[in-house]
């Protein structure tokens, strides 16, 4: 009897046909993205007055301050950025960039990070002063923030302008791109301030087969994204081609860009391609930078290594069928 008891005590509390208990799955943080164009710049609306006195001065041509008008814009900007409540502040090393995220730091009272992924399309960094040369004057910069790249970055630079290589512009956006999704930003908010041409972040971490496809991106525009993945996949929550929502006026010689306005065809042609070499080549410190502006299938020589090349070789052959495609459109737009 007590044997027979032992047993159904054991069946009553062991329940053999229910599927086993799985733990609960680890909840996932949203993140958000803030990714900000900087505002009106002086040298495009005082083009000459600009240039003389740098050259009687000695200074950089390349790195303009804000307009008046670019501040006023940075100021309404910030007003907007503020409700996002960011939690950090990260920005291109230029000097017209840091000016237009000033005023949200202010606002905040959080510092500013220069991370160099977010420099310029055609980057000069040695005509680039270094974030502590900045602090002077702009009090909010983190002079010790450790940036993803470093200042110099690593692709190549033209010898005769010192610009970086297309296909190097685009690699440090897809760095940044796996930076943001490292888990290391989950949870947050991030307001990163940039250029015109880092609409191609905002292509990349959507999956844009093309730049023109990224879109355009306007003065103190604001493109909002967000994961709820820990920065594996983005949506777009607010787009960044318009910025009458915030901003109450524009300067005719600062206007929303995409590279669909670049200055011509072959610039536009070259563009595309250096996109698709940049997605097979991958992020920055993945692989060898390419060694000209030219991509390497548009070239005829190849670079890196063998497994490197053949990567190339396939994402080239899809550049022929894009670009085909592309040569039938309208003509291009001219640059702001």
């Amino acid at each position: 009897m007590k044997r027979r008891a032992l047993v159904a005590s054991i069946h009553m509390s062991t329940d053999f046909g229910s599927p086993p208990k799985l733990p609960a799955p680890t909840p996932t943080l949203r993140t958000t993205l803030l990714l900000v164009r900087h505002g009106a710049r002086f040298d495009y609306a005082n083009s000459r007055e600009w240039r003389e006195r740098c050259t009687r001065h000695g200074h950089e041509l390349t790195d303009p301050p804000l307009s008046a008008l670019g501040q006023a814009q940075a100021r309404e900007t910030a007003a907007a950025l503020v409700r996002e409540k960011p939690n950090l502040i990260l920005s291109s090393p230029y000097f017209r960039v840091l000016q237009t995220a000033q005023p949200l730091a202010q606002s905040l009272g959080l510092r500013i990070g220069i991370e160099h992924c977010l420099a310029e399309f055609g980057h000069s960094p040695e005509k680039i002063v270094p974030p502590e040369a900045r602090m002077p004057v702009l009090p909010e910069v983190d002079e010790e923030y450790v940036p993803v790249l470093d200042r110099l970055c690593r692709g190549q630079f033209d010898q005769a302008t010192g610009r970086e290589a297309t296909v190097d512009y685009l690699r440090r956006l897809l760095l940044w791109k796996r930076e943001l999704a490292s888990g290391r930003f989950a949870g947050q908010t991030i307001a990163c301030f940039s250029h015109a041409a880092s609409v191609a972040l905002v292509g990349a971490l959507v999956g844009a087969g093309t730049l023109e496809q990224a879109g355009k991106f306007a003065p103190c525009g604001i493109y909002k994204l967000i994961s709820d993945d820990d920065g594996r996949t983005w949506t777009v929550g607010a787009r960044g081609d318009d910025n009458s929502a915030h901003c109450t006026a524009n300067d005719p010689t600062t206007c929303a860009w995409g590279f669909a306005d670049l200055k011509s065809e072959d610039a536009f042609k070259k563009s595309e391609a250096a996109w698709l070499e940049a997605l097979a080549l991958g992020p920055t410190a993945d692989a060898p930078a390419a060694s000209t502006e030219v991509p390497a299938c548009a070239s005829g020589k190849l670079v890196g290594t063998p497994s490197e090349r053949a990567v190339v070789l396939v994402g080239c052959g899809f550049a022929i069928g894009v670009l085909a495609t592309l040569l039938l459109g309208a003509g291009r737009r001219p640059a702001v």
